[in-house]
């Protein structure tokens, strides 16, 4: 999990250091610098700074966020039961044992961090979120250090679409971020609401939002909304590593579609765990 989340070792929202990593998680009503250490087969949280003094619900809001980053509420010994019968999968249980899928903080940072990253390299996709981070988020001082986060859906509402377009996102990813944060502040996209949905139902949702389309979405179900079973079948990546894997004839969304009825139920870890051999290894 560090490994996938320090990717780009310039990051200013998802920083990792060490075997720690740390994040401002947003509460609504305050805001948490929290860190995260993972040692000895545990994940032990320490809160570095709070935005204001906060009440004693928040601090158990606070956990329960930290809790949802690292899907700590998720039993992986069910995925490996439901995956027993496909060996190929079974092996990557075993290689990636314990590997769980990161969470957002929130489901619009994962809405926002898919939208960036459409049909563009990783590397590129990380320098954009560190733009917008820096030119629009609200950090919040730790120790003297500013601690960056991605810009709350309130306050990108209000941006005229070209203020993000100046940092280098294409004109429809400026548009698209924009119209999403606009349908929170107005109300007509609730994440709360999407959370009771069935996966499909929620995808289909946010499919209907401009500029947004089925793997952003799908995208969302696994990172933002912490659905296990969201495949998204059209991500050349995991297409990729598919047939690396299992044969050329997967290298397709519906060649993928037939293999991941092997994964009923845990299509999102499949895809995540398949996703994590096409990686190098840290170091």
């Amino acid at each position: 999990m560090l490994e996938y989340l320090g990717r780009d070792p310039h990051d200013a929202v998802d920083v990792v250091a060490g075997a720690t990593y740390r994040r401002v998680v947003d509460l609504e009503s305050n805001r948490a610098a929290v860190e995260l250490r993972f040692e000895g087969g545990e994940t032990r949280l320490r809160t570095a700074g709070w935005e204001r003094t906060p009440h004693r619900d928040e601090r158990a809001r606070m956990r329960e966020a930290a809790a949802r980053i690292v899907s700590a509420d998720v039993d992986l010994s069910a995925f490996a039961r439901a995956v027993a019968g496909d060996p190929l999968m079974a092996e990557l249980v075993a290689r990636f044992r314990g590997v769980k899928v990161p969470q957002t903080p929130t489901p619009f940072d994962a809405l926002t961090w898919a939208i960036l990253g459409q049909q563009i390299s990783t590397a590129f996709a990380h320098a954009l979120k560190r733009r917008l981070a820096v030119a629009h988020g609200e950090p919040l001082t730790v120790r003297g250090a500013a601690w960056h986060a991605l810009p709350r859906p309130e306050r990108l509402a209000c941006l005229d679409p070209e203020a993000l377009t100046v940092l280098g996102t294409t004109r429809a990813k400026s548009r698209a971020i924009v119209g999403a944060a606009r349908a929170v502040a107005a109300g007509s996209l609730d994440f709360a609401a999407l959370e009771g949905l069935e996966t499909e139902a929620a995808i289909e949702r946010l499919c209907a939002l401009h500029g947004v389309g089925r793997w952003t979405s799908e995208y969302v179900a696994m990172r933002g909304l912490g659905r296990t079973d969201s495949l998204p079948a059209g991500d050349v990546a995991l297409q990729r590593a598919a047939a690396t894997r299992y044969g050329s004839r997967y290298r397709s969304p519906e060649g993928l579609r037939r293999l991941a009825r092997r994964w009923r139920g845990w299509e999102s870890y499949a895809t995540f765990y398949l996703w994590r051999t096409l990686s190098k290894p840290a170091g």
